[in-house]
């Protein structure tokens, strides 16, 4: 199975915005300047209801979207340390 990260980096003028989704339900915003938080999501669709309701309020204030990025990782090449926490992932009751 294939895991997906995607990031969107907002500029406007000297700042930016960069967003990162993970796989297992998490958003990180970085930005502007030294803000930053983290969200978890119990499920895709609601992440993405929200990053969508985000971006949409981001370009509404006037920022760019600049850059969207996606990686893929195959999660049967996980490094030996990481094991257990993909096997924890799925389990995880839907």
């Amino acid at each position: 199975m294939d895991l997906v990260a995607h990031a969107w980096l907002f500029v406007r003028g000297e700042e930016s915005i960069r967003l990162t989704s993970s796989p297992t339900g998490t958003l990180l915003i970085f930005g502007p300047g030294d803000a930053h938080q983290s969200c978890d999501f119990t499920d895709a669709t609601t992440l993405t209801r929200f990053l969508e309701s985000y971006q949409q309020r981001l370009l509404g204030d006037g920022w760019v979207l600049a850059i969207v990025a996606e990686r893929r990782q195959d999660d049967t090449k996980v490094p030996p340390e990481h094991e257990r926490r993909v096997r924890e992932r799925r389990k995880r009751p839907e």
